[in-house]
């Protein structure tokens, strides 16, 4: 059971620090900093952290809750970098969802 959660909230951390590293940036990876990276792990352990605290299971609420939290947690942590003031955090939120559903398709392949 707990090896489950840590296991579940390394993974949730690596989807929502992955899409907040290349958001920060609008995806021009050569301007990404260690400064990007340190700002994307608060994002990354907050999300994981609200998602591996709920009891439910890798389905589609799980996945809502982990565009939810990373959105809540990117729009906490830094200022936005590009249009609205929640626009950035929206489209983070959207993309670790988007990682997460492409990272459990490979991973039911195996």
């Amino acid at each position: 059971m707990i090896y489950h959660k840590i296991k579940n909230w390394f993974e949730k951390f690596a989807e929502a620090w992955t899409a907040c590293f290349f958001m920060m940036v609008q995806g021009d990876v050569t301007a990404l900093t260690i400064n990007h990276a340190f700002t994307a792990g608060k994002t990354g352990f907050i999300a994981a952290t609200v998602v591996a605290l709920t009891p439910f299971k890798k389905d589609i609420l799980n996945l809502w809750l982990l565009g939810i939290a990373t959105a809540s947690a990117d729009y906490l942590v830094h200022p936005t970098h590009f249009g609205p003031h929640y626009a950035e955090a929206v489209l983070t939120g959207l993309g670790a969802v988007g990682i997460a559903l492409i990272y459990e398709r490979f991973k039911g392949k195996q």
